[in-house]
């Protein structure tokens, strides 16, 4: 069973300025679905809703044994943070060009957490450049590996 669920797409498509970890306020049904590994980050963000913090489009799929009628998988769920980090974050998504996406779902003892990164978007180029430079780093471990043996 995976307890984590990762953001690849972005991951791929920002660059992290500065991160944060937050709780998040879950439904039992949605506890059992993520323990289960079921849920999908791509294309969730953080939203400001009143004076408090919401990750909006994290699809946790309903639980298979769950009898709930009127579940939506992608309601706004909302994320626990201090005052003075809910503060910093909003902050830094004021500066142009900033957004803040979650980056990682994962168990930490029995609670869920969710790690978030105010981020800057990255334009074509610079992905490509990731891509490369990524690319390069698996060549030469695959070098250093051969050479090792």
């Amino acid at each position: 069973m995976n307890k984590e669920i990762l953001n690849k797409r972005g991951l791929s498509s920002y660059e992290v300025v500065k991160k944060y970890t937050a709780g998040i306020k879950l439904l039992g049904e949605e506890v059992k679905s993520l323990r289960n590994g079921r849920g999908n980050l791509s294309r969730s963000y953080i939203k400001t809703i009143d004076k408090d913090l919401y990750i909006v489009g994290f699809n946790i799929p309903k639980y298979k044994k769950s009898s709930s009628v009127d579940y939506d998988p992608k309601r706004n769920r909302k994320l626990l943070l201090n005052q003075h980090e809910i503060i910093d974050i909003k902050q830094n998504i004021a500066n142009k060009g900033r957004t803040a996406i979650p980056i990682k779902v994962y168990l930490k003892g029995k609670l869920f957490k969710v790690d978030i990164a105010v981020a800057k978007g990255l334009t074509k180029s610079g992905q490509k450049q990731k891509l490369k430079e990524k690319q390069l780093d698996r060549d030469t471990a695959r070098q250093i590996k051969e050479a090792n043996y």
